[in-house]
């Protein structure tokens, strides 16, 4: 069968189709480990819409072949895939990178907006990720603004922020606090906030529904993620044997929540008019989180089962203000040159204590859905056997890389 390729319209395409007028969705971050789950569930939720993907690319081409993969992994009807427009453009950018004409088209038939494209990159400059986090948000605002059916009562622009706008602030982190002073352990979560502070002055003019998810791992019933990066990247180190010492508080609850859960969550608040203006911690909770310990022992565990002739040792867990009198000159030594503690530059903070986000009311109304929060030790255990299960396969040349 040919793969199928989507119809785009970039920088240089002056004028859209006339069969892509009906009414619309824009979705961006389409390519990322949320947006590729939740393309398919749009298409399902609207399905007299087209949804346009804004998907940044080298070229028009890099950027097609990127968003074709999505497509092509999501096992989508033909039908459905028709719907499927791809905008070549930069959503940092003016007009979104588009062509005065292709903008101007697209702000007349898009009823609903899921920003969900951000840099997450911990590492960048301040002035680097604020180019990318605030001035997309920048740019998403005005298009909202613009769009002819800004004032009607299905628009909706729904804001993906993070739960780790918070930044360095302990004790019970609410959903209705911003900007409290607080400092921060990277410029990711800095530029979140200064995004997020922009949509939420918007809510005056604008109706806008504000996420706030956690540390993101694979869908709770297949394990299945398009991205591997934070847990994951622990994950291939274990695998390689590369994971001696973790510093870490072994009895630290680290808040994950599964891709699906979040998806749910986020298609089910776009419906309801009681959610506009509301701001949501899609998160799994101290209550529904399980410890460091546990989560390396539900990895450790599935990856014993799936080869029992090597034996996996276990890292020895130790918290960083007892790095030093913990280990031996010659284990420290070896830990400091290891890539273990170039990964834990960027994660350290994550897993030095925990954070208490309140989210009680927001699972209550989930539940009340349907939508709950699964046993976050059997979603480990399962997110694990998919990332070592596609590490095998990509290794065999079976499967292609994760996109990027």
């Amino acid at each position: 069968m040919r793969a199928w390729v989507p119809n785009f319209y970039g920088p240089n395409q002056k004028k859209l189709e006339k069969q892509a007028m009906r009414p619309s969705i824009l979705l961006t971050g389409a390519t990322g480990a949320l947006g590729s789950a939740l393309l398919p569930e749009l298409l399902s939720d609207f399905d007299q819409h087209d949804i346009y993907c804004l998907v940044r690319g080298n070229s028009a081409e890099d950027a097609r072949q990127r968003l074709a993969a999505i497509l092509s992994n999501a096992g989508l009807t033909a039908d459905s895939c028709a719907r499927v427009k791809l905008l070549h453009g930069d959503v940092s950018a003016p007009q979104l990178g588009l062509a005065q004409q292709a903008y101007s088209e697209i702000l007349s038939s898009v009823e609903q907006i899921y920003h969900l494209a951000a840099s997450v990159d911990f590492d960048l400059p301040l002035s680097v990720s604020r180019q990318a986090n605030v001035d997309s948000a920048i740019q998403i605002l005005d298009f909202s603004r613009r769009c002819r059916y800004h004032s009607a009562a299905q628009f909706r622009l729904n804001y993906v922020s993070t739960a780790y706008i918070c930044g360095k602030r302990s004790g019970l982190l609410k959903e209705s606090e911003l900007g409290l002073g607080q400092e921060f352990w990277n410029s990711y979560e800095q530029s979140k906030l200064e995004a997020e502070q922009l949509v939420e002055l918007a809510k005056a003019q604008t109706a806008i529904t504000i996420y706030r998810p956690s540390q993101i791992v694979g869908d709770s019933g297949s394990g299945k993620i398009n991205k591997f990066f934070g847990f994951y990247e622990f994950i291939g180190l274990a695998a390689r044997g590369r994971s001696d010492i973790l510093v870490a508080d072994p009895g630290m609850r680290a808040d994950m929540v599964p891709l699906d859960y979040v998806c749910s969550a986020i298609r089910h608040f776009s419906r309801q008019s009681a959610a506009i203006g509301q701001t949501y911690h899609l998160v799994a909770g101290l209550r529904h989180s399980i410890t460091v310990d546990q989560v390396v022992d539900a990895v450790l565990g599935v990856m014993r089962a799936a080869n029992e002739s090597v034996a996996v040792a276990r890292p020895r867990i130790i918290p960083l203000e007892r790095l030093e009198t913990d280990t031996t000159a010659l284990q420290l030594a070896r830990y400091n040159a290891s890539a273990q503690k170039l990964l834990l530059r960027t994660y350290q903070p994550y897993l030095a204590y925990e954070r208490d986000f309140d989210c009680g009311a927001t699972q209550q109304l989930l539940q009340a859905a349907g939508i709950s929060i699964p046993c976050m030790e059997s979603v480990i255990k399962v997110t694990t056997q998919y990332a070592l299960s596609f590490r095998t396969r990509k290794t065999r040349g079976t499967t292609p890389a994760p996109v990027q």
